[in-house]
């Protein structure tokens, strides 16, 4: 048996210590054992030179090159590992991503049966978040099949990554084919120089790649960061290098790469544009893109969706709020973000996306690209329509949620009698809660604004478990016809929002709903507890400061009832104090308010809650006076309070007496917040025993 390797592996890494050695192993485990494996280091800081040196010394096979200096892309370390080649066959592969253990025998096996000088092989992108699979182009890959020519098949200038091939070494060498180096999206040029110059192209189902998506990953791939300019620049460039290698091809050819670019790159880049917060960069994105689709060829626009057409028009006008309205309907699930109109008559009448500047473009009229009839919007049933509905304003006071959301009016119909509520709805879209809506007569043209402000309705009485998730979503009534779809918040902030629920036990105790931003800015909640301690204080400041609180015994006497049930009347008289400090311990350290010198002199005088840093110091039992109130909601525990023992700023003084309590506050033991000026520290317990008694004597 020959020493000569049957196929070359080239991967490349940086700074992926924690990664490659997945990568590394998935090819050491090839069922064709016949490669040599050639690892080329971008110049790594973090380690992964050496962790690779130290498998190597297992497996002879693996060769490591390591570059004096970082690249910057993939192209000059797969170059080099290229010329490193001694097999007469080559494979890539990322130190992020990994093989099928069959990939390279199933790709040598059909390289050698139809002498292919390519063959192409099914990547599998794995949401690694998710842990979800889902095939890369599956339309490409339906059957095995040889090709004579790209020409014979122009769909494949869609499968435009490297890492699922197999190629003949010296077919590259011949026809000189390389990385364009300095360039992201190197795989492209280098992809369709193969494709235009090989005589045999091989096509097979099989799996063979693993592409690794980690959307939470710390550094994001380059396909995810769309927005950076190198990023948008290296695209077009890209682009123009393939029309340079196409300038002799086919006018059919020519005509489905700009399809393609359409397509595939034209959605990526103006999804990226819409939903870009930084409108100096999406204007500086825009304008790059802009030059190079305004030379597209011109035919290619009818061949793409009528949104996406929309939303080119916007690009090539310089209307981004056009191409932002357009997009999501492409991106959002069809959502309807504009006027529909209908002109014409007959044979002649359409359906237009009413925005836009009203200038021709590429020798077509507004009209033209304006034109969304193949939608039929106007025909969609009431009931299954994707209504636009963003949420402008919400709020949490005590129990009351108050909430402003603008609707889309797309077909001018809703300005009759329609009933509005926000529902909170599960996974299977069962209403949770819900909170009814009014007009507001505030509305812009062509948009209805819905206010609500009050106690959430809750639609079931089981307790919510911890697996529970949902959705936000608006439900229209018109008549005997209903639609709900989901509320949007491209621009408010929802994250860490708590909505008390009214009727429903969490783990036998009050619940509600942390709103959570969704995917394509959908609002989504999953069940919990109100939090506390400082974090979720800061959060509710606001809150704090505007509530209004019982004012006379018999309200203080059912808010103290409600919130400790089974108090008799003689019980509900005495007074409680919450005790709820902002301070968080450095470490574990004993609970800094002795409890039991606290029961022994105020157990028949009042009620002590206590809340605060959950660590192993703080008391989870009930005795005597004092009870655990981590569990209560902060808005029933601030009502029936009689005083409140804080070091929180914003619950200082801001409706009930309030009394500022950090014991050994000069010795650094607690991160403490700044205090308002004028307040005495009270710092021992004993010392705040005689402060409440003072405090609750002068209040009677």
């Amino acid at each position: 048996m020959s020493d000569e390797p049957l196929v070359s592996v080239v991967l490349i890494g940086f700074n992926d210590v924690g990664r490659i050695g997945r990568a590394l192993d998935s090819i050491r485990r090839q069922t064709l054992r016949s490669i040599e494996i050639i690892v080329v280091d971008d110049a790594s800081t973090d380690g992964t030179a050496e962790y690779v040196e130290s498998v190597a010394v297992n497996d002879s096979r693996i060769r490591l090159l390591t570059r004096s200096e970082n690249s910057g892309g993939c192209s000059a370390p797969r170059n080099d590992g290229l010329r490193l080649a001694r097999a007469p066959w080559v494979m890539f592969c990322d130190s992020d991503d990994e093989y099928d253990m069959h990939a390279c025998a199933t790709l040598l096996r059909a390289a050698e049966d139809w002498n292919a000088d390519v063959v192409c092989g099914t990547a599998i992108r794995h949401d690694v978040a998710r842990d979800r699979d889902k095939r890369w182009r599956p339309e490409l890959h339906a059957a095995d099949r040889l090709i004579s020519s790209l020409e014979q098949e122009p769909e494949l200038l869609y499968d435009t990554i490297s890492v699922n091939k197999i190629y003949r070494r010296s077919f590259l060498h011949e026809q000189d084919i390389q990385f364009p180096d300095g360039l992201l999206f190197e795989d492209q040029v280098f992809t369709l120089q193969c494709f235009l110059s090989a005589e045999r192209i091989g096509v097979v189902q099989a799996a063979v790649y693993t592409w690794n998506v980690d959307r939470k990953a710390e550094d994001a791939s380059i396909t995810q960061g769309r927005m950076q300019m190198r990023n948008v620049r290296d695209r077009v460039e890209i682009n123009r290098r393939m029309d340079v290698l196409l300038r002799d091809s086919s006018d059919e050819l020519r005509l489905a790469k700009s399809i393609k670019f359409l397509r595939h790159e034209g959605y990526l880049y103006l999804s990226a544009i819409g939903e870009n917060p930084h409108p100096q960069a999406a204007e500086e994105a825009a304008g790059e893109f802009r030059e190079y689709a305004q030379n597209v060829d011109p035919r290619a626009f009818d061949f793409i969706r009528p949104a996406l057409r929309v939303a080119f028009y916007g690009l090539l006008t310089g209307d981004l709020d056009l191409l932002r309205r357009a997009m999501r309907w492409e991106r959002w699930a069809s959502v309807v973000d504009t006027i529909v109109v209908r002109e014409g008559s007959g044979d002649d009448q359409r359906e237009l996306w009413a925005t836009g500047s009203g200038e021709s473009v590429l020798n077509r009229s507004a009209g033209e690209w304006l034109d969304v009839s193949h939608l039929n919007l106007l025909d969609i049933p009431f009931s299954v329509r994707r209504y636009f509905h963003e949420l402008r304003e919400i709020s949490v006071s005590r129990s009351r949620v108050s909430v402003v959301v603008d609707t889309v009016d797309f077909a001018s119909d809703l300005q009759g009698d329609v009933e509005a509520h926000l529902v909170w709805s599960d996974r299977l879209g069962t209403v949770i809660a819900s909170l009814p809506l009014q007009r507001d007569a505030s509305g812009v043209a062509g948009s209805i604004r819905w206010r609500g402000s009050g106690p959430l309705t809750a639609h079931i009485r089981r307790p919510l478990m911890k697996p529970d998730r949902g959705s936000l979503g608006l439900r229209l009534r018109r008549g005997a016809s209903v639609n709900t779809t989901a509320l949007r918040a491209p621009e408010v902030n929802v994250d860490d929002v708590f909505v008390p629920i009214p009727s429903i036990a969490y783990a036998d105790r009050p619940a509600g709903a942390q709103l959570l931003p969704g995917e394509r800015a959908s609002v989504s909640w999953r069940p919990a507890r109100r939090a506390w301690g400082p974090a979720a204080w800061g959060r509710r400041a606001g809150h704090a400061a505007r509530r209004r609180f019982p004012g006379s015994g018999s309200e203080l006497s059912r808010a103290r009832q409600a919130l400790l049930p089974g108090l008799t009347d003689l019980e509900c008289s005495r007074p409680i104090v919450a005790y709820l400090p902002a301070s968080s311990a450095e470490g574990p350290r004993s609970w800094p308010l002795d409890l039991t010198l606290w029961d022994q002199n105020m157990a028949m005088t009042c009620y002590l809650l206590v809340a605060g840093e959950i660590d192993e110091a703080v008391p989870t039992r009930v005795w005597g006076s004092v009870r655990d109130a981590r569990a209560m909601h902060l808005s029933e525990v601030l009502d029936a309070a009689e005083l409140i023992i804080t070091d929180d700023p914003s619950l200082i003084d801001t409706a009930r007496p309030s009394l500022v309590f950090r014991p050994d506050a000069g010795a650094g033991r607690y991160l403490l917040p700044n205090l308002p000026d004028g307040y005495d520290v009270v710092e021992t317990t004993a010392d705040l025993i005689d402060a409440v008694r003072a405090v609750l004597a002068a209040s009677r």
